[in-house]
């Protein structure tokens, strides 16, 4: 088998900035969809959790680890069910803007919302436009943009003995995602299509200060990807140009459980225990060429279990949340016809080519707090304060046999991701103004002030995860993603 390394070559106005590699701890993005919920893989540093962060949330300002904490804004996109505690309806705008270092990725994205309560029904739904930045090719710069759609719906109904049941669906249109150009190394032409769905049926049961929660879920990831390559070799007589095309297709479709249940303590704190199941089958993956051999299907299981605790009264919150995120995931090439062994022998159609074996025990780690100031000689008016932090450790060893090689390879990965946060508010006769600034950064330096480029090749692709199986010595570091979001909350009826 032969191994390589890539270093996709772009301009660099100061200096190259390499960053290492570590084990240490951390969180998933403070605002993607589902929380807890949803556990993917993930086999790369690359950050792209924020260009889906369409939902509101009254704790992002805190590294979003806040599940001992009611949330009702954020809640019923997690659990339906939740949106049974809404009582009184609200309009939220959540415009925001991102951006990945050295220009790799980013663009605007422009959140609408809403919630409110009949009798024993209530509701909330999100509709959200973004306009994403292509990203340059290898070969060049692409002033284009793209555009996406997302839009979210809860509904619950309130039964007898604090029992509440909820329906909710999301779905995304995507022409475009971040940093895809350099999923496939050397392409000038990168033409997307596809969509994301998720479904889910929530319970939330309540029995005085203790309350039970579960979820079960469906989510499914259709994208297909049309790419052109165009290479050029030169020998003595001149230079000879070819071009070709390919045609990657991503599918990952979930089947999930969750539950947390969470109980009131003395002197004012919340304890909440959390545990997921995921299922992910993987029936089409991207050739992504960073790896260097072809793989076709596989499937993933997926684990968490943690604590989240909680202390807040009217003026002052605190949160703390702990995480083990343990996964199992296989995928296989198979022969499309006879292949000759290495040293003798012959594969047969279907039979596998390359069996590769992911075994991750990654852990999320978060914490933040909040402080709140009354101004204004009636004290109707406040201002708020939020900081957190969100520190997640992935580690992961790769087990692949190359089967038409006779060859076998064990890879060590892992890397830590930082998440600092930071949110600002103020509230007067009603309406809530939130600012929120989260960066996410890993295994590149936080403070990238006069550091050049970061970004090498990151071989992720969106939200069904991502296992792909580098080549050894191949070097990948996502970068540095930074979210700018303001949030105006404004009660109705």
């Amino acid at each position: 088998m032969n191994h390589f390394s890539v270093r996709l070559v772009v301009r660099r106005p100061l200096t190259i900035a390499r960053s290492t590699l570590a084990a240490a701890a951390l969180l998933i993005a403070a605002s993607g969809y589902g929380g807890a919920q949803l556990v993917t893989p993930k086999t790369v540093a690359i950050h792209r959790d924020d260009q889906f962060a369409i939902f509101p949330s009254s704790y992002a300002g805190m590294a979003g680890g806040a599940a001992a904490l009611d949330d009702t804004l954020a809640d019923p996109f997690a659990n339906p069910a939740r949106a049974a505690a809404i009582r009184r309806g609200s309009l939220f705008f959540l415009p925001f803007t991102h951006g990945v270092s050295a220009g790799r990725g980013g663009g605007g994205t422009y959140p609408i919302g809403g919630a409110g309560s009949v009798g024993s029904w209530a509701g909330v739904g999100v509709f959200a436009m973004q306009r994403l930045n292509e990203m340059p090719t290898a070969l060049g710069d692409r002033a284009s943009m793209g555009s996406n759609q997302y839009a979210s719906g809860a509904v619950a109904r309130r039964f007898a003995n604090d029992l509440s049941l909820g329906l909710s669906a999301y779905h995304a249109s995507l022409t475009t995602m971040d940093e895809s150009d350099l999923l496939f190394v050397g392409s000038d032409q990168l033409l997307q299509s596809g969509s994301l769905t998720d479904l889910r049926l929530g319970l939330t049961k309540s029995w005085g200060q203790r309350r039970l929660d579960a979820v079960l879920l469906t989510n499914r990831t259709d994208v297909s990807q049309d790419v052109h390559y165009t290479v050029t070799t030169w020998n003595q007589t001149g230079g000879q140009t070819s071009s070709w095309s390919d045609r990657s297709v991503d599918k990952t479709t979930i089947w999930g459980a969750h539950t947390q249940y969470t109980q009131q303590v003395n002197d004012g704190w919340r304890v909440a225990l959390l545990g997921t199941f995921n299922h992910l089958g993987h029936p089409a993956i991207p050739n992504y060429r960073i790896q260097g051999i072809p793989h076709d299907p596989g499937s993933t299981n997926a684990f968490n279990i943690g604590v989240s605790t909680a202390r807040a009264n009217e003026r002052s919150a605190f949160t703390f949340e702990a995480v083990l995120e343990p996964m199992y995931s296989t995928t296989w090439g198979t022969a499309v016809g006879d292949t000759a062994i290495v040293g003798g022998g012959v594969l047969h159609s279907g039979d596998h080519t390359v069996d590769n074996r992911f075994t991750f025990s990654n852990f999320r780690l978060r914490f933040g707090g909040e402080k709140d100031w009354t101004v204004g000689e009636s004290g109707a008016n406040t201002l708020g304060l939020q900081y957190g932090l969100g520190i997640y450790a992935i580690n992961y060893r790769l087990r692949q046999d190359d089967h038409v090689q006779r060859s076998s390879r064990v890879n060590d990965q892992n890397w830590v991701e930082w998440t600092p946060t930071l949110g600002l508010s103020f509230r007067t006769s009603g309406v809530t103004w939130r600012y929120n600034y989260r960066r996410t950064c890993g295994p590149s330096a936080c403070i990238d002030l006069m550091m050049g480029d970061k970004v090498t090749i990151p071989p992720q692709v969106a939200p069904g995860g991502v296992i792909a199986a580098p080549a050894h010595g191949a070097n990948v570091d996502g970068g540095v993603v930074h979210v700018h979001q303001l949030m105006v909350t404004v009660p109705i009826g």
